[in-house]
This record gives C-alpha cells, sequence and structure tokens, in this order.
C-alpha cells in the first residue's frame, strides 16, 4: 500500500524522513517522486554493486553485431568482437559525450560518432581522431595526447546460460552468487539448450522504474487485469503457485503450476450465470 504525506511536511533531506509507522507494508508516495531518492538509486543501485540484464548472447550472433540497452539511465553498447568476445561499454564518446550508437542492433566493423568522427573498436577501445594532427600544420590535438587513455567507458561483463549481465562494480562476486542457488537453478533449468529468437516486443512506460519492479511483484493483479492468463489457463487463482525468494530477498520468481490447476466453484458458478 502506499501514503501520501502532505507534501509541505517533507524534509528537504532525501535520507531524513520517517517512514510510516505501519512498517514496510506502507511505502511513501515520496519514494517514487523524489529527485535526490532517485539520483542516489542510480549511483547505488544500477552503478553500484549489481549485476543487469543487458541482452541474450543469441541476439548478437555475429563477429560486428552490437545491441543498444540502458542501466538505470545510463546508455550502454554491447558487441561482439571479431575474436568472438562479448564487450559491454557506456554508449558515449570520450570526446563530447555524445552517444555512438544509435540503432537499437546493428552490424558494424568498427563504431564511430557522428558528431567529430571519433572511431572505435568493437571492445571500446580509440583507435582513430579526426585531424588528430590538425590541417597543413594547424591545430590537431596536444603532443602529450595519449589515445589508449580515451575509450568508451567499459563495463564488466558475464555470460551466464546465455544471458548477458554486465555491472559497474569490480567488487561484485559473479553471476551465479549473486543470484543465489534458487534462482541460477531456475535459470539452468530452462536455458540448458540452444535458444532461437523468434521475435520481441518492447514497450515504454514513462514512470519511475521502481513502480514497475513492484508490479512485476504483485501476483494479485496478475489473473484480474490480464485476463489472457485465465482465458488460456496460463496462471489462475484455482492453480497452485507462489513467490520464491533469494536467501539475499534480492531476487525472486513467481510460479503457476497448470498440472495442478483445481477449478474453483466460484468459477463454474460464474460461467453458468453468464450462459
Amino acid at each position: 500500500m502506499l501514503t501520501a504525506p502532505h507534501p509541505s511536511s517533507a524534509p528537504a533531506n532525501a535520507l531524513n524522513f520517517k517512514w510510516p509507522a505501519e512498517g514496510i507494508a506502507r511505502a511513501p508516495y515520496r519514494l517514487f517522486t523524489d529527485p535526490e531518492i532517485y539520483k542516489l538509486e542510480q549511483e547505488r543501485i544500477f552503478r553500484g554493486r549489481s549485476w543487469n540484464y543487458l541482452c541474450l548472447d543469441v541476439e548478437i550472433p555475429k563477429a560486428g553485431d552490437y545491441r543498444t540497452t540502458v542501466i538505470g539511465e545510463t546508455p550502454v553498447i554491447v558487441t561482439r568482437d571479431h575474436d568472438g568476445e562479448v564487450h559491454a561499454m557506456v554508449n558515449r564518446c570520450a570526446h563530447k559525450g555524445a552517444l555512438v550508437c544509435l540503432k537499437k542492433q546493428d552490424n558494424v566493423a568498427s563504431l564511430t560518432c557522428v558528431y567529430h568522427a571519433w572511431n572505435y573498436g568493437l571492445d571500446g577501445q580509440l583507435k582513430g581522431v579526426a585531424f588528430r594532427n590538425g590541417l597543413r600544420g594547424q591545430g590537431g590535438m596536444p603532443n602529450d595526447f595519449d589515445v589508449a587513455k580515451h575509450r568508451l567507458q567499459p563495463i564488466r561483463t558475464q555470460n551466464f546460460y546465455g544471458i548477458v549481465f554486465g555491472t559497474f562494480s569490480d567488487e561484485i562476486e559473479d553471476v551465479e552468487t549473486y543470484l543465489g542457488p534458487d534462482m541460477a537453478q531456475f535459470i539452468k533449468r530452462n536455458l540448458d539448450r540452444p535458444l532461437c529468437v523468434l521475435g520481441t516486443h518492447s514497450q515504454t512506460i514513462h514512470n519511475n522504474w521502481k513502480l514497475y519492479a513492484e508490479n512485476l511483484r504483485d501476483s494479485y493483479h496478475a489473473t484480474l487485469l490480464h485476463t489472457f492468463y485465465t482465458t488460456f489457463k496460463v496462471n489462475r487463482l484455482d492453480m497452485d503457485g507462489g513467490i520464491i525468494l533469494s536467501d539475499e530477498k534480492w531476487h525472486h520468481v513467481s510460479f503457476a503450476r497448470r498440472a495442478k490447476l483445481q477449478e474453483a466453484a466460484e468459477r463454474g458458478d460464474t460461467l453458468t450465470a453468464s450462459a
């Protein structure tokens, strides 16, 4: 449940406010609107000690393939180089911060920023600078300019059963340890075979990221809002199911067992009445 304190009563410091007396089940609306809290979340969660989903390995099968995504608000490029290695880096040119890759996906020999034509390898290393030595002996980069010191900001990656994860942290444990045994086992069981992407669908929702994160953990609405779940017996309240949490309580799996459907009497009564 949410509670909305009067705006004038909210203290200026984002970290200096009291949680409602009812406990953790009542989240203040301020958590979803305060810009200071949002800024800290970007820094401490998305750019902090966490692994983030980037893409599937099969979505960049060939050398030169790339996909763009985000970690929080940070734009990211995921590439496969000519040796078959997967790399991830911030999608901001080291020169002026312009976006380097503008498409959702593509196949390229290298990465070039359209603003000033700085060119990078598929691993993010700077390869070429336009007019580095100036023109006719005039201008150009200073003599101490070192190409090796100007690259796209790297992001640490790990491929876990065909899922490419990325993190800004150098200290975080490997993905399997981070997920915990229960969550990792679900991935292993479902992705222990070659994958084929049949298609994709994306939707942009203009809201605080936590609203969608909370929605994914809200099984209360699923069969009420998404009627195809009940129509095709994908998920119904008269099925066995539940939510499994990891030991750290950071991750979860929601599940329903179609084989254990015990059709409720109320459903039969409803169908009879509507007929």
